[in-house]
């Protein structure tokens, strides 16, 4: 297992490990914040005067804890159903209109000898689109690669090839899916500053983890760095949908590490970033669980109003 397919392994554990103590946390409070909240209710209506029930506000704040941490939660997952919804929309999209601009079946004489195998070969879709000269995997449950018909004409044929097999790597592991899910929890807990990061690096792995599996297929990592250094040189005026495992940002230290892998550097973490995400989901988890603490108040059980402050100035 290279150290790519470590990392991006240690990014999806991470991530589905903040899901699932955020998701526990979640049901734990929705289960037991609601009768706190009833009790606070009630207490607060048999307390008429001023003092009293500013001083029963203050110790029930056990019980509205919750309620902000509930929202919270519930705000990011709104927003990562939305750019789910919009993501799948415009996978839908961009698929329909590569679909109508795709070439003939002379225009895949070219690659049909290198293509790793037949299932890959007749997941490869040839497009003609004067805004879009790019090579990308998109799809979830059968991801295709798509290959501009422009690329294909600069590309040699050994460079088309290392190309054609960084795809196929995309392809065999359902990356256009995993790269769904991953931005989906990563939008849910968009307040942890650390998420956009996990997201970057995800892709970022994924995409040198299909440079090493191309590598390892063809022996051949110059023809790829040069692969892409003429896709850089083209222009690309139609941005590609998210789900599109792609990042033009990280061409150029790819095609670095192509020509010396010792110039590999993993993304730095950010230990600010990470501080803060780690007090934001402490503090979200403490605000999560507080319900189990508001039982032990005493003044919880008292609908008494000479009980209630009692009990407070006792405290």
């Amino acid at each position: 297992m290279t150290n790519q397919i470590k990392r991006t392994w240690i990014i999806i554990g991470v991530l589905f490990s903040i899901a699932a103590i955020g998701s526990v946390s979640f049901l734990y409070a929705i289960t037991h914040v609601i009768e706190p909240t009833i009790t606070v209710k009630n207490t607060l209506s048999c307390c008429p005067d001023l003092i009293t029930r500013c001083l029963i506000i203050l110790a029930m704040i056990h019980s509205v804890l919750p309620w902000i941490g509930i929202a919270v939660l519930l705000i990011g997952l709104i927003n990562a159903v939305s750019r789910l919804m919009l993501s799948i929309n415009g996978s839908m999209k961009l698929v329909e209109r590569l679909e109508w601009q795709k070439v003939g079946v002379r225009g895949y004489s070219k690659i049909k000898k290198l293509a790793p195998n037949k299932d890959i070969f007749k997941r490869i879709i040839i497009f003609e689109d004067n805004r879009l000269h790019n090579a990308f995997t998109v799809g979830f449950l059968q991801p295709r690669i798509y290959l501009s018909g422009t690329l294909c004409k600069r590309l040699e044929r050994e460079e088309l090839r290392a190309v054609i097999l960084h795809e196929s790597h995309h392809v065999r592991k359902y990356d256009p899916l995993r790269l769904l899910i991953v931005a989906f929890i990563c939008d849910t807990f968009f307040f942890i500053p650390l998420s956009r990061f996990l997201k970057e690096l995800f892709i970022s792995s994924k995409e040198k983890a299909a440079d090493d599996a191309a590598i390892a297929a063809s022996r051949r990592p110059l023809e790829l760095a040069s692969a892409m250094m003429k896709l850089l040189k083209l222009k690309n005026d139609l941005v590609l949908n998210s789900t599109a495992i792609w990042r033009a940002d990280s061409q150029t230290e790819r095609i670095h590490r192509l020509i010396d892998p010792m110039k590999d550097r993993p993304l730095g973490l950010p230990y600010l970033r990470a501080a803060v995400s780690l007090i934001v989901i402490v503090v979200l988890l403490g605000m999560l669980t507080l319900p189990s603490f508001a039982y032990k108040l005493p003044i919880l059980g008292t609908l008494n109003c000479r009980s209630s402050h009692s009990l407070i100035i006792d405290k």
